[in-house]
């Protein structure tokens, strides 16, 4: 796993925003370290999954930088990013087991059966 640095990141969905109650993310800064286990928690609305889907490169920020590593990551498609999201309800590959639905990123990435399955 990467170091994942926000720095002064801030979404809006409106064009315009006027006012902090415009923002899905009010600027901050954060940092998860390499390595460690991490969840994210809060109420409906107050923008997990904004947040998740700018560091996974589905949404781009309003403001501030996605940092993999130290280096910057705004300009990066999903698959260039090499980093993928779990969802809370199987709601996508519902038809495929938990081992299935975590290896499909990989089998779509040319990696190999044998060093899928030789993954903890």
């Amino acid at each position: 796993m990467a170091e994942i640095q926000l720095k002064s990141l801030a979404h809006s969905y409106s064009a315009t925003p006027t006012g902090a109650e415009d923002y899905a993310i009010r600027q901050l800064d954060h940092v998860w370290e390499k390595g460690g286990a991490y969840a994210l928690l809060g109420p409906s609305g107050c923008g997990k999954s904004t947040m998740l889907n700018i560091i996974s490169g589905l949404l781009a920020p309003s403001e501030g930088d996605v940092l993999f590593d130290g280096r910057r990551v705004n300009e990066l498609s999903p698959r260039e990013r090499n980093i993928a999201q779990v969802f809370q309800f199987p709601v996508i590959y519902d038809s495929m087991t938990v081992f299935d639905n975590l290896a499909f990123p990989l089998k779509n990435n040319k990696v190999p059966t044998s060093q899928i399955k030789a993954r903890p």
